[in-house]
Parts: structure tokens; sequence; C-alpha cells
């Protein structure tokens, strides 16, 4: 005998990305890469161009959700910003793709970004790059390394953030200790790519959050990033935390981790000048969405 139908769980990211409107950014090879944009209320938005928070999902550059940042979306469109989920090319949906094209995606994001600020009544020298794991790599890549470019880009158009944020990022792809060495596609590659060998002075601002439990991405690559631009005289800030895992600040996985790794990127856009400070900010009850 059957038993009752279960309800299946709702994917709060999927539900979130309903609310948005999706634009392509890019077309390339034959694929069309969208992204999903979120507008402030007219009594929450300033009365200037406004702060862009620019989001890329976590990935191996082999798979990923681009609705995983859409909760991160909601609340900072509340605060007056206009926010965006970026998809990018990871092998699982684009046969071929990986670390190189995933450079290359974020690169063209925040071009697209800044020469479409006036019809997107955005700041474009107010953009932040946020991301987690491979898809935090390719954006922090924009923020430190040259070259990398799509070939189709105008590439006289910056692609350089004002401001990152990364989650468990990967910053170390050449130590013998690097995660996803087999996703590069030659030896070359994955040396240029590292980002602590190209840390010099003169990067944006970083807020790096990153659980010290990490298995799959080594926090010690986080924290000689961090260590090691800061002698740069770079604003570079690493929170460690302690025994959290990968993933760790993920909506569905933690609401406590995920408000407190959000009013910590919140405080970090107030000190920046990005948005406007809050005296109510925070999340409150986990049923806020």
């Amino acid at each position: 005998m059957e038993g009752p139908l279960r309800t299946p769980p709702i994917d709060r990211g999927r539900e979130l990305l309903k609310t948005a409107r999706e634009e392509i950014f890019k077309s390339v090879n034959g694929v069309d890469l969208p992204v999903y944009i979120w507008e402030p209320e007219p009594d929450k938005a300033p009365p200037y161009p406004k702060s862009v928070a620019a989001f890329f999902f976590s990935s191996g550059w082999d798979n990923g959700q681009i609705a995983q940042f859409a909760p991160h979306c909601v609340y900072f469109a509340s605060r007056g910003m206009t926010t965006m989920c970026f998809d990018y090319r990871v092998s699982a949906r684009h046969p071929g793709a990986g670390p190189l094209q995933a450079m290359a995606d974020a690169r063209s994001a925040i071009r697209w970004i800044r020469m479409n600020a006036v019809e997107l009544g955005v700041n474009p020298g107010k953009i932040i790059g946020v991301g987690g794991s491979g898809g935090g790599h390719a954006i922090a890549s924009a923020a430190v390394l040259n070259g990398f470019d799509d070939p189709s880009d105008v590439t006289d158009c910056s692609p350089v953030p004002n401001a990152v944020v990364l989650f468990n990022p990967v910053i170390d792809t050449w130590s013998r200790h690097a995660p996803y060495q087999d996703r590069w596609p030659d030896n070359a590659s994955r040396k240029a790519a590292d980002l602590i060998r190209g840390i010099k002075a003169g990067f944006p601002p970083m807020l790096i959050m990153h659980g010290t439990d990490d298995r799959v991405v080594p926090f010690e690559g986080s924290y000689t990033f961090a260590r090691k631009s800061s002698k740069k005289k770079n604003i570079c800030r690493l929170i460690e935390f302690d025994g959290k895992g990968h993933g760790f600040f993920n909506f569905n996985l933690s609401f406590e981790m995920y408000e407190a790794t959000l009013m910590a990127m919140d405080e970090f856009f107030v000190e920046l000048g990005f948005i406007e400070p809050d005296p109510n900010a925070g999340l409150g009850k986990e049923d806020a969405f």
C-alpha cells in the first residue's frame, strides 16, 4: 500500500530566481549566458546611480547552481543595491568548459555592467564582485590577474570590480595542495592563474570568509593570500570560521552562518560607502524568505 504523497522540498533559491529579471549578458560559441537582476523597491532605491553586487555561484568548474546567491541578492536589493546572479560556463552544461572559460566570463560580466551602466541605472565605479569556490576564483582573478579575456570582449573597458567578497575561494592553483588540479588544460595555465603568485599592490578592497575545516578548498590558500596581500598595503580582510567546512555559508545549510556572513558583507559595503548604514540591518527570522 502506497503511503501519502510527500510534498517536495522548496528550493528557495530557485523560487527567488523567478522574482528576478533575466537578460543575456554574453553569447559565446552559440551559448547564451543569462544574468538575473533584482532592483530595489522605489522607497529603498537611492536618489543616485546604485551600487551593484554581482554574484558568481560556487563550483569546481564542473557544476553549480546559479540560484545559490539568490537570497543574498534579495537582501541587498532591499538595502538599495542592484543585485545580479551571473551564469558562467561549467563543464556539466558546457562541454569543454573549465576554469579558463569561467575566468573569461567573469571578466565579460563586469564589463557588461560597466558598458550598460546608464541603462541599468548603476554606478560603474561601485561594482562589487562576489563569488564562492571556483566562482570566487573567477571573479577574484578579474581583480588580480591580467589577461584571460574572451577574444570578443571590448578590452578597453576594465573588468576589475571595485571591491571583492569571496566565500571559500580557490586561491591557490599551483602548489601541491591546490584543489581541482585536474580541471586545468595544462600546467602553464594553472600556474598563470594562481592568485597568490599574482599578488601586488593596488588591488580593490577584499573580504574573504573561509571555514578552517574546509576539506574541499584548503583554508591555507585564503590565509596566505590575505597575509601577503595585506603586506602589499591592500585592504584584504579574512574572517576565519573555526571548524566550518566547505559551503558553510549557504542559506540551505545554516541560517545562522548565512546571516553572520551576510551581516559581515553588509558592514563591509557600508564601510566602503557602497550602501548607507541601516540601524535595523539583520534578517531576524529564518522564515524571512
